[in-house]
């Protein structure tokens, strides 16, 4: 197998077998990896070894010994690379990693946002979630200060997806918290911005799902409903998207049964359900069925 095939492998099952996966990132470290591959393998080494084992001395020495063998880098992998610098406690290597980015319509500030936007993606656990949620918060500020289109406006966006995501996993209590809830607000109001000024309309969709799901989290089922009606007018307007639409459909039933209207929640739960029937992904079934159940629950 090529270094390609591995890293493809890697992509597809780091989570299923995490141990497994270092252990080949480790011996990946060890080969000259392709520049097309340098976006991949950093990655995988930040979200493996750094994020879930908390080892970001060793992702950013084995980040530094790939990256050594490259005169220039892509964007991801110098991003990558910075995150795993700064969150080792290497700041000044951090910082001349951001510098470099400093290319293709990315100014200085804009660097250092998107690289401490992805620092935060990675950094979420429930002990830390009032200070990652402030943190993001200031990522959100920063991103205010430009609205011109820049060449990290997607990386920004997906960092801030995967930042909102975590919070959104958390327990009631925490979720609760004044920082956390305004965080996750406008954390997905930003990411929406970011894609719909680099994204497609499947983007916009997924930005106005990712809303939907914020909304109905701390049940505000007025916005909820809001955002994701207007996710699937976009699928119905620009194209197919059934997989997305269901999942929609599901945001919709729920946030249509906390505004009191059960009747008409039911019938958008019924016809999520109904697309759903049609999937032979096994994978994709489960998860629809997890997400599924809760609003089956208020259906009663």
């Amino acid at each position: 197998m090529t270094i390609a095939d591995n890293l493809s492998l890697l992509m597809q099952n780091h989570d299923d077998e995490p141990q497994a996966a270092a252990e080949a990132l480790r011996k990946i470290a060890e080969l000259d990896v392709p520049t097309d591959q340098l976006g991949r393998f950093t990655w995988l080494v930040d979200h493996v070894i750094g994020e879930k084992f908390d080892r970001w001395s060793e992702a950013h020495e084995l980040i530094v010994k790939v990256i050594s063998r490259h005169a220039s880098l892509p964007q991801p992998a110098l991003r990558h690379a910075a995150v795993a610098a700064h969150l080792s406690g290497n700041l000044l290597a951090g910082m001349a990693l951001e510098r470099h980015m400093t290319q293709d319509s990315v100014r200085a500030d804009q660097a250092t946002i998107a690289v401490r936007a992805s620092a935060i993606s990675f950094s979420i656990t429930p002990a830390r979630a009032v200070d990652a949620a402030v943190a993001l918060l200031s990522i959100v500020e920063g991103v205010e200060q430009w609205s011109d289109a820049s060449g990290v406006d997607a990386t920004i966006a997906s960092s801030l997806n995967n930042a909102v995501s975590a919070l959104l996993e958390l327990d009631d209590e925490t979720v609760g918290h004044a920082d956390v809830r305004v965080a996750m607000i406008q954390g997905a109001a930003a990411a929406r911005t970011l894609w719909h000024r680099a994204g497609t309309w499947v983007n916009h969709e997924r930005a106005d799902y990712l809303c939907a799901l914020v909304f109905n989290r701390i049940a505000d089922y007025a916005n909820a409903l809001e955002a994701a009606e207007r996710g699937r007018q976009l699928i119905e307007t620009n194209g197919s998207e059934d997989v997305d639409r269901a999942f929609l459909l599901l945001e919709s039933a729920r946030a249509l049964i906390g505004l009191a209207r059960k009747a008409e929640g039911v019938g958008r739960l019924r016809q999520a359900e109904t697309i759903a029937q049609g999937w032979d992904d096994e994978a994709l079934t489960k998860w629809f069925d997890e997400k599924a159940q809760p609003v089956r629950d208020l259906a009663g």
